[in-house]
């Protein structure tokens, strides 16, 4: 494979990183499975960490898609590579893989092409060496894996599932009153609901804390939209049995952020595991709360009752005709 091939292929996986949300594109699903037999083929090869990195920026799209084609394949092409390198020779105290997430992905097309081609400038904060040391692809290898199969690597940063950053976007544009032009409002405001409705036990509190953002936005004067109310009032309703008489240990709890689209995001962060253990892993001691207390069916308890008071006085409004309109608030 000559740099030519891998810049070309580079920006190919860049692209499909970046379009991850098309389902199912044949032309994609090619892509994915010409890399994962390049790698099957030899997973502690020479060119192993260049085929590693093209799955780890091809696994959103395999995340996000509506079947299994690929999946399998670059599933078992990632394992070989991690039980055949994991425990390779190494002299580093560090690894790139350890700082990796989300963001890095932007650049890592850029980094691949570097790393091929030893003239052109390279200005990361780890070596090449580092980069290419076998633990380091490894890690890359467990990371793709994650990405694909949320929870089923260890020894790799926390990550939020594929969609998960668009979704902390979208509704915080919308809560800043500012949404994204072609937003579906009623199918951004009544997710939260529908999320919280069929939650896991253990994700049910940070759904209930981003169902507490969207109320702020959808009991205000200014928003007439019944069937949004109803299904967050529902939603609500069926969780409240779930925080019958709470109970907890704490002398306190610290009060979640006021500003709704930091509440957004702090409760979507917390509707997956991956999203609790990078907010106890980046939690400022001196001003963010512990997890537990955020967890703590006594600190819910409130919030749930709050929420459900709030949408209920609203729809009621709604109900008998009493909107306010722009020049009534004069």
């Amino acid at each position: 494979m000559t740099i030519s091939d891998l810049e070309e292929l580079s920006q190919a996986w860049d692209e499909i990183r970046a379009d991850y949300d098309s389902l199912s594109v044949d032309a994609y699903d090619q892509k994915v499975l010409d890399c994962a037999a390049r790698l099957a083929a030899d997973p502690s090869g020479e060119s192993a960490y260049a085929w590693t990195l093209g799955l780890v920026l091809m696994a959103p799209y395999l995340a996000w898609a509506l079947d299994d084609t690929g999946k399998p394949e670059a599933g078992a092409a990632l394992r070989a590579t991690d039980r055949a390198l994991r425990d390779g020779p190494c002299r580093h105290d560090q690894h790139p893989y350890l700082e990796h997430d989300e963001e890095t992905d932007l650049y890592l097309a850029e980094q691949l092409c570097g790393l091929a081609d030893p003239a052109a400038d390279w200005e990361e904060n780890h070596s090449r060496e580092e980069w290419l040391c076998p633990r380091n692809v490894a890690g890359f290898a467990r990371i793709a894996l994650d990405i694909i199969e949320p929870g089923s690597a260890e020894n790799i940063p926390p990550r939020l599932p594929t969609g998960t950053q668009d979704t902390i976007d979208t509704l915080a544009a919308v809560l800043h009153g500012y949404p994204e032009p072609g937003t579906d409002l009623a199918s951004v405001l009544s997710s939260p609901a529908l999320d919280l409705s069929t939650a896991d036990p253990q994700d049910r509190p940070g759904h209930l804390l981003t169902v507490r953002a969207v109320t702020g936005y959808v009991t205000s004067d200014l928003f007439e939209d019944t069937s949004v109310l109803d299904e967050l009032i529902s939603a609500v309703e069926r969780t409240l049995p779930h925080y019958a008489q709470p109970t907890c240990a704490h002398d306190q709890h610290i009060a979640p952020p006021n500003w709704t689209p930091d509440l957004a995001e702090l409760g979507i962060t917390l509707s997956s595991p991956a999203g609790r253990a990078r907010y106890e892993r980046d939690r400022r001691q001196d001003r963010d709360a512990p997890l537990e207390h955020l967890l703590c069916p006594t600190f819910l308890a409130p919030l749930a009752q709050e929420s459900l008071s709030a949408l209920q006085t609203r729809r009621n409004q709604l109900a008998h005709g009493h909107t306010t309109s722009p020049s009534d608030q004069h």
